[in-house]
């Protein structure tokens, strides 16, 4: 535990350092705008805070199992997709130091390139942290869905009621092998849970065919 929100901080803190460091060189720098400064040390202080929240309450539901159920699949989604939009966010944010260090060029140019880097950014950012509190049971009775970050919500379907499972995975999914299942009860949301962006997707679909009822 000690050791999983230590990591979870560590990430956090990496990713807020440019921002405080950026922030406190600016405040040497005389002819640099003042919101400009605030801007960038509040974006680091928000990176962080979430970040603290995060390492603290970050913690995936657990399913509470009835009396003679048995567990047999558990997953999480997988991170890669919140780790891709953190990477695409660099080339702007360091495109971001360069316009505003090393030219001459108006504020506005490195402004747009911050913004559209903090807009990645704080997508992987939001990502993650939303991974971190979703967990996909599946047990010999049930297909669960749960979902605990400021409340708890609990989506599930019996699986003696499925009536169809299907895959989806688009090309990008295909290259990183993930992919979602999807189990379905009936017609409308509530009849359906989405098992969504996890890694090798297959035995998933697979194990959920095999409690299909044409198959019992």
């Amino acid at each position: 535990m000690i050791h999983r929100v230590g990591s979870r901080l560590l990430i956090c803190a990496i990713l807020s350092s440019p921002f405080f460091i950026s922030g406190g060189l600016a405040f040497l720098d005389p002819s640099v705008p003042i919101l400009l400064r605030l801007m960038v040390l509040a974006v680091g202080a928000v990176i962080m805070s979430l970040g603290l929240y995060m390492s603290l309450s970050g913690v995936a539901p657990t399913p509470s199992l009835a009396t003679g159920e048995h567990e047999i699949i558990v997953r999480h989604p997988s991170q890669k997709p919140a780790y891709a939009r953190v990477i695409l966010s660099i080339p702007f944010i360091v495109a971001t130091g360069y316009l505003f260090t090393f030219t001459e060029y108006p504020y506005i140019y490195p402004f747009v390139t911050f913004m559209i880097g903090l807009y990645f950014l704080f997508k992987g950012i939001m990502k993650y942290m939303r991974n971190l509190h979703i967990t996909y049971t599946i047990t010999d009775r049930r297909v669960m869905h749960m979902y605990k970050f400021l409340w708890l919500h609990t989506k599930e379907i019996p699986v003696a009621r499925l009536i169809s499972i299907s895959e989806s995975r688009s090309f990008f999914e295909i290259l990183t092998g993930r992919g979602t299942v999807v189990a379905s009860a009936g017609i409308g949301s509530a009849q359906i849970v989405k098992i969504e962006e996890i890694d090798n997707v297959t035995p998933v679909a697979e194990a959920l065919r095999e409690m299909l009822p044409s198959n019992a």
